[in-house]
């Protein structure tokens, strides 16, 4: 390979690898916040469920 290949292959790994820590650091930081809104979605139907149930006369 000559040195141009060379070049341009390792500055495509770079590229490669830090997209990879990117999508990472992303994925860290986005997924607990969606996991905490389906969490709260979910008890706030258990609580209404709830009320309906016991509270309707």
């Amino acid at each position: 390979m000559s040195k141009k290949c060379k070049s341009k292959l390792n500055q495509n790994i770079l590229g490669v690898i830090a997209a990879s820590v990117g999508i990472g650091i992303l994925i860290t930081v986005i997924i607990p916040y969606v996991g905490w809104i389906i969490a709260v979605g979910g008890a706030l139907i258990y609580i209404g469920w709830y009320l309906i149930e016991h509270c309707h006369k």
